[in-house]
């Protein structure tokens, strides 16, 4: 079973703390790109299927991200689903999931979204207030969400995620805690809660970062930011709320109700195989049947990827700009921490069965010292982190690298 992902590089309008592979772009710049995306995707299709002697890939989970997807009209979205049925053969219960943004969708398009497959929808959010989101650069007010939300439901969505973000600039508890219960009241299916991460290269980053020339900046912007006791805070309401109303806390970011994760992401997390298209999108393939796997990474540049020939024979190895295969210490090392991301923790036996080695023969130490902390739970199946574990997860999971 092979995951597959699709980047769309587009959006309306950058938001100030975005440093995903994203920009506006005009329709021919659009149609350039989706041209050679479908190249791109029939390429390898034929690729995996020579390494398969004829045979299909069978896709069971297909996550269309960006950038805003939904900027894809509902002839493009047909067209892009075609191509993939062509080139992979798609589970008949495959998850289907596109992101979206409020403001870009009608229910005549959503509609069409869900006749050409699409049976997950991705809505970002960020936050219910609209001061916040001004902040944020969103494009939307929480009216607009609300809008499509009922668009979606009213076009027969069934599974559907809502976006929302936490130690936001102007962000209070009592403000965080309003975005939770408003959410909650639509009763979504999944929800994503993301803390505010800085990054460089960013709007954000000049006003909130550690460079030089913004400190200044920062100290007279600082004000607006939560505080580390606000912060720890709303991680709390977030757990409290969340479980209450009945999601599963089942991955450090990520809620669901019963039956509802997210199968694709669940595939990142227990290092399963999947492929990523368009540019900057990455992809975890074995190699061979030794068990080798391969790092692979699309080419960043959008206008370069859209100018390749897909014709030429040479054009598939071209667009790749990072081709590493992994060592085994690298292969322990994430399947260990990626799967400590999950409230599942590590599966012992999937380990064993991959590395010839039991996770207490690698990482016996490790565990042993977190445990005693309280920070991490063993039993004769899994590895888990508990909830205080949770908090401090990325100063663990440092521990499991080399």
């Amino acid at each position: 079973m092979l995951g597959l992902y699709i980047h769309i590089p587009f959006c309306v309008r950058k938001c100030r703390y975005c440093d995903f592979l994203s920009a506006p772009a005009c329709d021919s710049e659009r149609e350039a790109y989706l041209k050679s995306l479908h190249g791109q995707i029939k390429a390898i299709g034929e690729r995996l299927r020579q390494k398969k002697s004829g045979k299909h890939y069978i896709v069971d989970s297909i996550f269309i991200g960006g950038g805003t997807p939904s900027l894809l009209s509902s002839d493009q979205m047909q067209a892009l689903m075609d191509v993939v049925r062509e080139s992979f053969y798609v589970a008949d219960d495959a998850e289907i999931t596109a992101e979206c943004n409020p403001g870009t969708v009608t229910r005549k398009k959503l509609c069409a979204y869900k006749r050409a497959g699409i049976n997950r929808l991705s809505i970002g959010l960020q936050s219910a207030d609209n001061e916040e989101l001004a902040l944020l650069g969103r494009i939307h007010t929480w009216e607009e969400f609300l809008d499509t939300f009922e668009a979606a439901r009213n076009a027969c969505f069934t599974n559907i995620n809502i976006d929302i973000m936490s130690a936001l600039p102007g962000q209070t508890v009592l403000s965080y805690q309003n975005t939770l219960t408003s959410v909650l009241a639509l009763h979504p299916e999944h929800i994503s809660a993301y803390s505010l991460i800085i990054e460089e290269g960013t709007p954000f980053f000049d006003e909130y970062g550690e460079t030089d020339c913004a400190k200044k900046k920062k100290k007279d912007a600082a004000k607006l930011l939560p505080s580390e006791d606000e912060v720890v805070q709303m991680d709390e309401l977030t757990w409290k709320l969340l479980g209450e109303a009945g999601y599963e806390h089942y991955e450090i970011s990520n809620y669901a109700l019963p039956e509802s994760v997210c199968r694709h992401n669940l595939k990142y997390w227990h290092c399963e195989e999947y492929l990523g298209v368009g540019t900057g999108a990455a992809s975890y393939i074995k190699t061979n049947s030794s068990g080798d796997y391969c790092r692979l990474k699309v080419i960043t540049d959008t206008k370069a990827f859209s100018e390749i020939d897909w014709n030429d024979p040479s054009s598939l190895d071209k667009c790749f700009a990072e081709c590493d295969i992994l060592s085994l210490q690298e292969q322990m090392e994430e399947m260990a921490f990626l799967g400590l991301r999950t409230k599942e923790g590590v599966r012992l036996s999937s380990f064993y069965e991959r590395f010839g080695k039991s996770f207490n023969e690698v990482y016996g130490e490790v565990v042993k010292k977190y445990t005693a902390m309280g920070m991490m739970k063993a039993d004769e199946t899994h590895v888990a982190l508990t909830l205080k574990g949770m908090e401090v997860a990325n100063w663990i999971m440092a521990d499991f690298c080399g």
